[in-house]
């Protein structure tokens, strides 16, 4: 069901030579208002024109978004995700289940980001059930941070059901890796045994690492299963009804691959993007003989290496999405988001752009085109469009003039030349757009054309295979109907050596778990394949390797036969899913009271523009929105490293929440005896991503106070400005200590990756006068660095350290006074955070008129054009990077843009004769942060330094102005990078010494 349309297809899978001649019959029909009957119409049509028996057809496939049903296998496409999303979107407390939460985290870790924490009011107070933060979780070795508690779990489960809440997700700390003992499936075993009535839910089943987003996946999933099972119950019944009783349901899956109907009943959040993957799965079949490869020795390139771009063009939008050489679309890396809510589950990675063949084509009076979509007549074509006998022009009506839809319209229709071209200029303008900004490789790509709006691409986008035109109109019926089942497995091993031999002995062992799974879910064992094959060291782990196997393989036909057979007949029966929609829905769970003065702390400004921080007794009193200015600006001083500040923003208005106070003061504003200890996290942004929060700071400062003879501190430092670090020390003041300030100021102005690179040490060149130095891993492990023999073994020391305390710790330096640190720190670094960030929020608020670029919004924060200057701007080509030592080391190539950076910021003169020779190229080389800019020629031979260390470097988002970091840097983002001069100290002779281009082994000069 794709909008105005259900297609049906029936395939003949694998009785002939060339796949394109598997496809027995076709059938569109209009979508009807509800699910069933669309289907009964499409399946009743279907096999009027096949002459097949009934009940040779071994299952049905349908697809859940935006399109399709199909199989000798039957397939449909039809819009049941529409009906899930709209439930969640829509707040729908008759179609969403309330869900309790537990998690399986202790020691303190993620208490500051609890459960619902980035929900919507709404959302949240129809779906949230109450959630508990219990004993277990993992380290990122997978050894237990703590042990489960029985106890702790049936006195959880005992207070949801008294609370009437019957479906609860388990989430635990890096559970998706658990290889000895996964605390998730213990924990359900523990639940299901003493409750009946209960539903458990793994986070582990539904995503992958990234705490927040995967347990934010598993709610969702939990609240919607029900009435999931609900409609594909209708819909087996409507299969009944059709004439194939017992015929097995299966449901095209986010990934491309169908997941039988009892499971995606279970797990409904993995159909709800099934819609681009049918489509691009149909290509995959249809030139399968022809384009992908199964060479099992190719496995680790083939799901790598792109070989195919599809365009499948509706009446209103594009979808555009690459098959990898192995033949399975390319899935997303990054987060997604449903109904504001980010979730981390796999999906075909998948861009969008409001083009189809219903797009409105606007004209000036000289009859040229020159504004195409977004608005569209989309299911009004057939009434409204020019070629119909309607008023409105579209690009329909364009394909229909040029002569490529000769068999589209009813009436004669004809333009003028310059409105055809310039139409198809600006068609050929978007898609090249679209196109660029889908592929994550620089090498050209072969593009394939598909759905009922092809007909308005130009000849010229045809540089790649096309196929039959009428098959188009149905691919996406056709992907559902040749999917294949699949099955993936995720294991860490410790290595004893790094001989090939063993890894081969573990990849071996994982293959064989995930070719069983593939066939217990219906696939047939001899056709089983391996599609995927990832071995990776972890970062900041010794001797420890992550291995990740897909295979896939066809339905094994004899046994969906056998299970027809012996299911003919059988009516779905739904009394016990509707009675659980059915529930009292009345709360009882005890939500946590306001406190005094909350609302004043987290109200978002309707106006940012006249929005001011709120000083009192000289200290900077924190909102909810000086938090989300800081944490942006502290991104973007983070050159590329520190880690993201997002989950530490959050971390903070939870604080806020509390009803905690959080305050920035200036240095001066202390007495000069002030105790100010330097705090920081250091480690892998790995281990914060599923592990945030916990105890690391605050033990490490209790450790240093006692070493140190201290009760007490008067505020505390950042050890960096950049990154998460920023605001690392709001968050490390334990119970009794919740009003001592964070100092305006940080040791770098930037992210550093060593220790030693603090300004302290260009005034002392003594280490150990920076010692001792504690470290705290928030599991009870705590140490003191009192000395060094020089300045190397400081960091390496502390790094191997951090690497036994789970990849993650705390650290705080010998307190300095608030004298010491007003001459040798850097001071006011978080006010110009927090400018930055205004910067960057106001500009799209229109705040920043004077402003063509949020670039030039920033470069003025940063003290206008002699201080900063955007250095280039262009698409991200290429990225490379290794681990070395504990250290993210690579770089990046940057293409210039056709324009000069002169033509959109004059601030940039210097840069721009470095680019008006042709598309020069960027290269930025980093060591966890961004150290050297550099143009280059096509040998990647340096012509111009633009930048150098300790000059900050930063990557932008070029439409949002947001910091992009190392570890988000991909082909195809269009970015400005820009430069931001350095504090003076830095640039001394020590400064340069200590963290200029040489130090990191570069030979350039910094000027």
């Amino acid at each position: 069901m794709q909008g105005t349309n259900t297609d049906a297809v029936l395939l003949s899978i694998g009785s002939t030579a060339k796949a394109e001649d598997s496809i027995v019959a076709w059938h569109k029909t209009a979508t009807s208002p509800d699910i069933t009957s669309g289907i009964g119409t499409a399946i009743q049509q279907l096999l009027k024109q096949a002459p097949v028996d009934p009940n040779d057809i071994i299952c049905v496939t349908l697809g859940t978004t935006v399109r399709d049903i199909a199989r000798y296998n039957l397939s449909s496409l039809i819009d049941i995700a529409k009906h899930f999303i709209n439930a969640i979107l829509e707040c729908d407390a008759e179609k969403l289940e309330r869900v309790g939460v537990i998690r399986l985290a202790s020691q303190g870790f993620t208490q500051d980001t609890p459960p619902f924490v980035n929900f919507g009011t709404e959302l949240k107070n129809v779906i949230s059930g109450g959630h508990v933060i219990v004993d277990g979780g993992l380290q990122v070795d997978g050894s237990e941070i703590g042990s489960i508690s029985r106890e702790q779990i049936l006195q959880a489960c005992e207070q949801f059901q008294r609370d009437n809440v019957r479906d609860i997700v388990v989430c635990g700390v890096y559970s998706p890796i658990a290889n000895v003992v996964n605390q998730e499936k213990v924990c359900q075993e523990i639940i299901v045994e003493n409750f009946e009535l209960i539903q458990v839910h793994c986070s582990c089943d539904v995503g992958g690492l990234g705490i927040l987003q995967r347990e934010n996946a598993a709610i969702l999933n939990a609240s919607v299963h029900a009435y999931a099972s609900v409609v594909f119950g209708d819909i087996e019944n409507a299969l009944r009804h059709g004439g194939l009783q017992g015929c097995p349901l299966f449901i095209s899956s986010n990934d491309g691959s169908m997941i039988p109907r009892r499971e995606a009943a279970r797990l409904p959040i993995q159909t709800i993007g099934s819609g681009p993957a049918n489509a691009l799965s149909g290509v995959s079949y249809l030139k399968s003989q022809t384009l992908f490869s199964d060479d099992d020795n190719s496995l680790d390139d083939s799901a790598k290496t792109e070989k195919l771009l599809v365009l499948d063009v509706g009446g209103t939008s594009t979808d555009a999405g690459v098959l990898m050489m192995n033949g399975s679309p390319r899935q997303a890396s990054a987060y997604t988001a449903i109904a504001g809510v980010e979730v981390n589950c796999p999906l075909s990675d998948v861009s969008s752009i409001g083009l189809g063949g219903g797009s409105i084509v606007k004209r000036n009076a000289e009859g040229i085109a020159i504004e195409i979509g977004p608005e569209s007549i989309g299911n009004e074509l057939t009434t409204k469009a020019l070629c119909f006998g309607g008023n409105v022009l579209c690009l329909t009506d364009i394909a229909a003039a040029a002569g490529h839809a000769p068999n589209i319209g009813t009436v004669p229709l004809s333009l003028a030349p310059e409105t055809i071209s310039s139409a198809q200029a600006l068609i050929i303008e978007k898609f090249e757009e679209l196109i660029a900004s889908t592929k994550t490789q620089s090498k050209p790509l072969p593009v394939a054309i598909v759905g009922g709006g092809a007909v308005i691409c130009p000849e010229e986008l045809y540089d790649g295979p096309i196929m039959d035109k009428t098959l188009t109109l149905v691919v996406s019926a056709v992907g559902a109907a040749c999917s294949q089942l699949n099955a993936a497995v995720d294991m860490i091993f410790e290595t004893s050596s790094a001989g090939s031999s063993e890894v081969d002995r573990f990849v071996s062992t994982v293959t064989e778990r995930a070719k069983e799974k593939c066939v217990k879910n219906g696939a047939l064992e001899k056709s089983v394949r391996l599609v995927e094959r990832q071995v990776t060291q972890l970062a900041y782990v010794t001797n420890k390797i992550r291995v990740y196997v897909k295979v896939a393989g066809n339905i094994d036909a004899t046994s969906m036969l056998e299970y027809r057979k012996a299911h003919d007949g059988r009516k779905i029966e739904l009394a016990q899913v509707k009675e659980s929609r059915a529930r009292p829905r009345e709360r009882q769970f005890k939500m946590q009271q306001p406190h005094p003065g909350q609302d004043e702390r987290l109200v978002v400004s309707t106006n940012l523009l006249s929005y001011h921080p709120k000083i009192k007794d000289e200290r900077w009193i924190l909102s909810a929105v000086d938090i989300d200015w800081l944490s942006i600006g502290c991104y973007i001083l983070g050159c590329g490293g520190g880690g993201s500040p997002h989950l530490s923003a959050i971390a903070a208005k939870q604080l806020l929440l509390q009803g905690r106070v959080l305050t920035i003061v200036n240095a001066q504003d202390l007495l000069i005896t002030a105790i100010l200890p330097p705090i920081c996290l250091i480690g892998s942004p790995m281990v914060s991503v599923e592990r945030p929060g916990g105890n690391l700071c605050q033990d490490a400062l209790d450790n240093m106070l006692t070493h140190q003879g201290l009760s007490d501190f008067d505020a505390s430092i950042c050890f960096e400005i950049g990154g998460s670090n920023g605001l690392s020390p709001l968050l490390a003041s334990r119970q009794g200590r919740e009003d001592r300030p964070m100092v305006d100021g940080d040791l770098m102005g930037r992210a550093f990756p060593t220790f030693e690179m603090i300004t302290p040490y260009i005034h002392d060149e003594d280490i150990n006068h920076r010692l001792p130095v504690s470290l705290a891993s928030g599991t009870g492990t705590n140490m003191i660095l009192n000395s060094a023999q020089n300045t190397m073994s400081v960091d390496r020391v502390l790094r191997a350290c951090c690497e036994t305390m789970g990849c993650e710790a705390g650290v705080v330096s010998r307190p300095m006074t608030a004298y010491e640190f007003a001459k040798y720190g850097l001071l006011h670094t978080h006010s110009a955070a927090w400018r930055i960030g205004r910067a960057v929020k106001t500009f799209h608020s229109g705040g920043s008129s004077e402003h063509g670029t949020v670039a030039e919004a920033i470069i003025e924060q940063c003290g206008g054009p002699g201080s900063a200057k955007l250095i280039f701007e262009g698409k991200i080509v290429d990225v490379s990077n290794r681990l070395v030592k504990g250290h993210s080391i690579g770089q990046l190539i940057i293409e210039g843009s056709s324009s000069s950076p002169a033509d959109a910021d004059p601030l940039a003169e210097e840069s721009a004769a470095s680019v008006r020779a042709g598309q020069r190229r960027l290269r930025i080389i980093f060591k966890n942060e961004n150290l050297i800019a550099e143009i280059i020629d096509d040998q990647h031979h340096r012509l111009e330094v633009l930048a150098t260390v300790p000059t900050l470097i930063t990557v932008l988002d070029s439409r949002t102005g947001m910091a992009i970091g190392a570890p988000e840097y991909r082909y195809g983002l269009r970015v400005n990078v820009i430069a931001i001069a350095a504090s003076p100290k830095w640039t001394s002779p020590r400064g340069l010494h200590i963290a200029g281009p040489r130090h990191f082994g570069y030979v350039a000069h910094y000027s």
